[in-house]
């Protein structure tokens, strides 16, 4: 009994899974490369570390991984949607650096990756190529969290902010592609980089999801970051 227990509840978090993957908002091949070897890395993403005080915050794909001076160079490319200050930048991941993941074990496997990068500029405010990594996150998957979409619903309709600074939640409907909508769930936890004017009806976003997506009519999801859409390339 407990064997088919156990083989009922894996193939629940397979299908949970299965769902973020196909309904996931950002299946540009460009910018979303995964291997069918890694394609379930996402079900055991290891705990971020917290975000270092004034640093500047990159996330995008690994596209290529070279060795300099036994420092370890990679570059990243962001995904379609989002706009982080540069289409790809360069990363030196030193012996100073801290990262939620075992640098030499993920060496040949960073490729198709999606990476957090927290740096810092240098002391005139430019930023070095490559710049130097302080604390560097390994994320779930980009094809299963970041979607991009319109708005289509929002609940309640006026007073979001208030709504959320009151611990209530916040409901928020966006069309992800052709007769696909997703709900996005949003609390005292979500982060609006926007105005809180455009959470409205025909405004394009970018958001961050969770990649459990819970299997209602239509799906609903857990949204870490809300952005403006960001067609820049």
């Amino acid at each position: 009994m407990k064997t088919s227990i156990s083989l009922i509840g894996l193939l629940l978090v397979l299908c949970v899974v299965l769902t973020a993957g196909c309904l996931g908002g950002n299946n540009d091949s460009a910018n979303n490369t995964t291997d069918d070897n890694n394609s379930l890395f996402f079900l055991n993403a290891p705990e971020p570390i917290d975000a270092p005080a004034d640093t500047a915050m990159y996330r995008g794909n690994v596209t290529n991984i070279s060795v300099a001076d036994d420092t370890i160079i990679i570059t990243l490319e962001q995904v379609k949607g989002t706009n982080f200050g540069a289409p790809k930048m360069n990363f030196a991941i030193t012996e100073s650096s801290r990262t939620n993941f075992d640098v030499d074990d993920f060496a040949d496997d960073l490729i198709g990756r999606y990476v957090e990068v927290y740096y810092g500029p240098a002391a005139d405010g430019t930023v070095a190529d490559p710049a130097t990594v302080i604390v560097a996150n390994l994320r779930p998957d980009a094809s299963a969290t970041v979607y991009n979409g319109e708005i289509i619903n929002v609940t309640p309709e006026t007073d979001i902010s208030g709504a959320i600074s009151r611990g209530e939640t916040v409901y928020i409907e966006v069309e992800i592609g052709e007769n696909d909508t997703m709900v996005f769930i949003c609390n005292a936890d979500t982060k609006f980089y926007m105005n809180m004017a455009d959470v409205t009806v025909g405004t394009q976003v970018n958001i961050l999801g969770h990649y459990i997506v819970a299997l209602s009519f239509p799906p609903q999801n857990t949204a870490f970051e809300f952005r403006l859409y960001s067609s820049a390339e």
